[in-house]
């Protein structure tokens, strides 16, 4: 046993540890790549960025008028045609704003709107039909006389001329015929026709007016203007 032991004694006595009184040393954390820190600030700085535009853009909001349901061309809008909204708008934009909302209703369309829409200014006219230029003429049809579509306000037609005696025009010589533009169209009345007021000009009107009175006219459905 002193044998064994004399070894221990001599290495203490030289001031040497035993391997297994030797402390250990904690492990240091890894030092984070300067790679690593700069793209954790490039994403604290986008988000902040995103954030800012984020409350920037909220902060611009404001009450337009919206169209709450679908208006055609010529047709005079009512309240519940149209209605407001909180949106985030561009300033070029030209919309109305919701405090005009009043202004807005009464007037007529200018333009087809369909729901969702922003209102704008030139959307809309206080402008009433017909125009200075213009009369307005009623046509009464039989429903089978009109496109199965059926006829909306702005459409635009060619009224075409049958006077009496003249059922089947020359196929050598085209019918005569004046544009119009549709204002609106009711029916069926008592008599289950369609009435059609048309809008033309003033140097058409009279005689259209008199042809139309005797159901001498037949209409053709136009494309509409881009």
């Amino acid at each position: 046993m002193a044998r064994k032991s004399q070894p221990d004694a001599t290495r203490q006595a030289n001031g040497e540890v035993p391997p297994g009184q030797v402390p250990k040393l904690m492990r240091q954390p890894r030092q984070r790549s300067r790679s690593a820190l700069v793209l954790g600030a490039l994403v604290v700085a986008g988000g902040a960025a995103l954030a800012f535009h984020t409350v920037n853009q909220m902060s611009h909001r404001e009450s337009v008028v919206v169209v709450a349901r679908d208006v055609a061309l010529g047709q005079p809008i009512t309240a519940e045609d149209v209605s407001t909204a909180m949106v985030g708008v561009d300033q070029t934009v030209a919309t109305v704003r919701g405090e005009d909302l009043r202004r807005v209703i009464g007037m007529r369309a200018a333009s087809d709107l369909m729901r969702g829409m922003l209102v704008q200014s030139r959307m809309v006219t206080d402008q009433v039909t017909p125009q200075g230029d213009q009369q307005l003429i009623p046509i009464a049809v039989k429903p089978s006389r009109l496109p199965a579509r059926g006829l909306h306000s702005g459409d635009r037609l060619l009224v075409v001329l049958r006077p009496e005696g003249q059922a089947v025009p020359d196929s050598k010589q085209p019918s005569a015929g004046i544009e119009a533009v549709v204002d609106q169209a009711k029916g069926p009345d008592n008599d289950g026709l369609m009435v059609v007021d048309v809008l033309v000009s003033r140097s058409d009107g009279p005689r259209l007016a008199a042809l139309a009175a005797d159901g001498q006219v037949a209409l053709a459905l136009n494309p509409r203007r881009p």
